[in-house]
């Protein structure tokens, strides 16, 4: 008897001590029994995405997903599950059953990421423009945009008659953004023609993400801009531009090898675009229907990626990446059963031309606007320097209609021609006649 009593301490005691690294094998205890002692043993495996989440079971911590639970078959039934991991919702659940004898009842939980959000104040000078945010969601100034989510965000100012204000901001959670728009009088934009050896480098004028190699960004001021060019692999060339209106400036740098590359690069693409990339729970930008989202400073390791648009269904994928490496992701998202709703991508070539949707100012390109009712709509494209673009789009549900425009070069403006020989003595002739009706 003392004999039976001391191999059930030693059993308890054995199932007391935490077994790291062994949770993926269900016959393994990762923690103490929550199970009236001396019943028989089943576990909970329990797995989460993205992993390695903290699991509480019955309120006890039990480690990391993968992780498996070990309990009595004998014991209260009823048991909790809470999983939490920052940047996503806790993810809860009710269990009210045991497992049998030497059994596994996995768990398996989609985290969903947190809403972390902030809001973004936008005020201009003069006011009453329109503010585009992601070139997306368009408003009148002065306006706050509310629920944003966590993360650096686009915004445009555009008002007639006066310079398009950009600016990147980034939104702390349950905190605002102010930005105070100063719109400069209109002046003749000019454009950047740029490429690299080797291509596909992330370019950022002005710190602002303008696609990647070869590309023409339009609607550039005249003057100084600072350029950044981005690969994993080389090192970041950067430099500046001088910007002419009415012209395009070119630039071609060939790109110096990084011994020692310290991150990678991630490329996203989506069909249909204009899809919200979430990167490890926070918001990281738009996808776009002319260029690659990509993101140049991915530190070396597991990630994950949430690819969210309103009316398709959710794209979510765990990657690990490796620093010097260039990563593409093309993704398809399928509609949500009886879309009601859908939407037009425009593109442009040169980018940053002003997209008017009904004569209403909906952003600049490359730009996608979602949530529309099927129908017809007709689509304006201006760009200093270059002569309008309109096309009539029909939109179906479900559906994104593509327009791709290549602007052309608007004709010089004819100046007045001198007065013709014969023009010239036709005057002569009718003062002649009128100095010789008044001597009459």
């Amino acid at each position: 008897m003392r004999m039976y009593i001391l191999f059930v301490a030693l059993l308890a005691l054995c199932l007391a001590v935490p077994m790291h690294g062994i949770a993926a094998d269900p016959t393994s205890a990762t923690g103490p029994l929550s199970a009236v002692p001396g019943g028989e043993i089943g576990y909970f495996y329990i797995q989460s995405n993205p992993p390695d989440a903290d699991v509480y079971f019955d309120n006890i911590f039990r480690g990391e997903t993968p992780v498996n639970v070990p309990v009595s078959t004998t014991g209260n039934p009823s048991h909790t599950v809470e999983i939490y991991l920052p940047g996503y919702e806790t993810w809860t659940s009710s269990y009210h059953q045991n497992p049998g004898i030497g059994q596994t009842i996995n768990i398996f939980a989609t985290l969903s990421p947190s809403a972390q959000t902030g809001n973004i104040q936008v005020v201009s000078s003069p006011g009453g423009a329109t503010v585009t945010l992601d070139r997306s969601r368009t408003e009148t100034t002065p306006y706050t945009f509310m629920n944003i989510p966590v993360g650096s965000h686009e915004i445009s100012v555009y008002l007639s008659g006066y310079n398009t204000f950009y600016t990147n901001v980034n939104v702390n959670r349950g905190q605002t953004a102010y930005i105070n728009a100063v719109l400069n009088p209109s002046v003749s934009t000019g454009n950047l023609q740029v490429s690299s050896n080797p291509s596909g480098a992330a370019v950022y004028v002005d710190s602002i993400y303008r696609g990647v190699t070869p590309t023409v960004v339009g609607n550039l001021y005249p003057g100084s801009h600072s350029v950044l060019l981005s690969r994993a692999g080389y090192r970041d060339w950067v430099g500046t531009v001088s910007i002419a209106g009415g012209s395009t400036t070119y630039l071609s740098p060939t790109l110096v090898l990084e011994l020692q590359p310290t991150y990678a690069t991630v490329s996203i693409t989506s069909d249909p675009p204009g899809a919200s990339v979430y990167g490890d729970g926070v918001y990281v930008g738009q996808t776009s229907a002319s260029h690659p989202l990509t993101f140049t400073d991915v530190i070396p390791g597991t990630h994950t990626l949430l690819i969210s648009k309103q009316g398709y269904q959710d794209y979510t994928t765990t990657r690990t990446v490796v620093a010097g490496q260039n990563y593409n992701l093309d993704v398809i998202l399928p509609p949500v059963p009886n879309p009601t709703t859908g939407s037009i991508s425009a593109v442009s070539s040169p980018s940053g031309a002003e997209v008017y949707l009904d004569n209403a100012f909906r952003g600049l390109t490359p730009v996608t606007l979602d949530s529309l009712n099927p129908g017809s709509y007709t689509v304006l494209l201006k760009l200093s320097g270059y002569s309008d673009w309109s096309a009539t789009a029909r939109v179906a549900a479900g559906q994104t209609t593509r327009l791709d425009a290549t602007l052309t070069p608007a004709p010089p403006t004819p100046t007045p021609a001198p007065l013709m020989p014969v023009t010239v003595l036709a005057a002569l002739g009718l003062i002649f006649m009128a100095k010789t009706r008044r001597q009459w």
